[in-house]
């Protein structure tokens, strides 16, 4: 399998599962019964930081990740996977994942340059498939 595509894999497998944190903190801080319910309506009850930033990091994530499947997929089905996307979709991996370390942990330039490194190198995928 090519290198891209175990990048896309791995991205896909911590998509799957980036949402936990948020989930977590929402059994701790409003318990089991609000985590099962319609959740109508939230318990106005005041929450640690890290809570509401592991779910920015999430919807950042949400927000961005769909980029680089179209990148990854239009660049292998076009044959066009050389170093520079295997160098690419590996540096978009690690800040993707950095991002979401750093943002969760509340370090505002990790995130900051993780982020910028993550959409230089998707940019970069982008704009090798056209």
């Amino acid at each position: 399998m090519a290198f891209e595509y175990t990048m896309l894999l791995v991205m896909t497998l911590f998509f799957m599962f980036a949402w936990l944190p948020a989930s977590i903190g929402k059994y701790l801080y409003y318990g089991p019964k609000w985590l099962a319910s319609n959740r109508e309506s939230t318990p106005q009850k005041a929450t640690p930081a890290w809570f509401g930033r592991v779910e920015r990091a999430y919807s950042n994530l949400k927000d961005y990740f769909p980029a680089f499947v179209v990148a990854v997929l239009v660049l292998g089905f076009t044959g066009q996977f050389d170093e520079v996307t295997a160098w690419a979709s590996g540096l978009y991996v690690i800040g993707r994942l950095a991002h979401f370390a750093s943002y969760g942990v509340g370090f505002t330039y990790g995130r900051f340059f993780s982020y910028v490194l993550a959409m230089g190198c998707n940019l970069v995928l982008l704009i090798k498939a056209f």
